[in-house]
């Protein structure tokens, strides 16, 4: 076992931030907010995050808190991912600030997140999502990203970092980069 599997599976506090899958495009003409809320995910985009349900279940990833932008996109790659983490389902929260908003943002709501959540799921968008990724690879000297996502952070991918602190108190200098996966 690496020293990184073995930092996840003793952590207190685990972290997956996710974009959603992929999603159908607008329909053609329509570039009203509304419709960008209302794509679905498609065929492939509903594969990968089976996938991802798959992947976490295969890390051990149980959360207790599941953050979710209200797009339909967001709301069906959750329900795509199964019951990964088992019967002990996570509280689920729909939260408006996660629709097309900055990597900061994303950050002030887990800052409000209850000291009793310890293992959240994010599912958002890009560019807010990647960037946050990229922000706590990055300045916590947790390793360098996947060749993969070092050219975006695409539909489906996920990072998963682990710390000893609570989320709302973290500035990333507890925080390390276990895996990043994408399709």
């Amino acid at each position: 076992m690496s020293d990184l599997d073995e930092g996840w599976r003793r952590a207190s506090h685990r972290l997956v931030l996710m974009r959603h899958a992929q999603a159908q495009p607008a329909a053609f003409g329509d570039f009203a907010m509304d419709a960008d809320l209302r794509r679905p995910l498609s065929a492939q985009g509903r594969r990968s995050a089976r996938q991802r349900g798959r992947d976490l279940h295969g890390i051990g990833f149980v959360p207790d808190l599941a953050l979710i932008s209200p797009s339909l996109r967001t709301r069906e790659t959750w329900a795509e991912m199964g019951s990964f983490f088992g019967d002990r389902a996570p509280d689920v929260q729909y939260v408006n600030a996660l629709y097309e908003t900055s990597a900061e943002h994303i950050r002030d709501v887990l800052w409000e997140v209850d000291e009793k959540y310890c293992n959240i799921i994010v599912l958002s968008h890009n560019p807010g999502i990647g960037n946050l990724v990229v922000e706590l690879a990055g300045r916590a000297g947790s390793g360098s990203l996947p060749p993969a996502l070092s050219l975006g952070f695409p539909p489906a991918a996920m990072a998963c970092f682990f710390s000893a602190i609570p989320w709302n108190n973290n500035w990333n200098s507890e925080m390390k980069l276990y895996r990043a996966m994408c399709d």
